[in-house]
């Protein structure tokens, strides 16, 4: 269960959060503005954030999903390649960061208890893109555990 609600997250301590979030983004993309939102995430769309096969290997923590989940939308004022998305679902320990590369879109999905993996927006799994893969394992790293201080799961 967890210690914080997400709905109070985004209005008593947005401008923190958001401050937070920007310094930690600005680390690997430093022309990004951002739209903050939530929404609830069911085992039924949860394919739209984290590729369904990736979620199959997590067997019954799969049925999880369904509590409030954090979607942060970045927009690059220049290019595409700067344009990403980052998912965290807390109650299944998920990151996924998706964005744009040479061939789709790209999805990496991170969990402390698993290697970090790659699929295209298909749900297959591929090889890390050249353009965004180191960025976005980066972003990850500092993501994830931001995210796990925060929500205190």
């Amino acid at each position: 269960m967890l210690n914080i609600d997400l709905e109070r997250l985004l209005y008593t301590v947005q401008i923190d959060f958001k401050t937070e979030v920007t310094k930690i983004a600005g680390q690997v993309f430093s022309d990004t503005e951002f739209q903050l939102s939530t929404r609830k995430i069911g085992k039924v769309h949860a394919a739209l954030v984290v590729p369904e096969t990736y979620l199959k290997l997590l067997n019954e923590d799969y049925q999880n999903i369904v509590d409030n989940n954090l979607a942060i939308t970045f927009k690059s004022q220049n290019r595409a390649v700067g344009n990403f998305q980052v998912n965290y679902l807390p109650k299944i320990n998920i990151l996924t960061i998706s964005g744009y590369y040479k061939e789709g879109t790209a999805y990496l999905c991170y969990s402390p208890a698993m290697n970090p993996d790659w699929y295209n927006g298909r749900g297959y799994k591929i090889a890390r893109p050249d353009c965004i893969g180191e960025k976005f394992e980066l972003l990850a790293n500092k993501f994830y555990p931001f995210f796990e201080e925060v929500f205190a799961v």
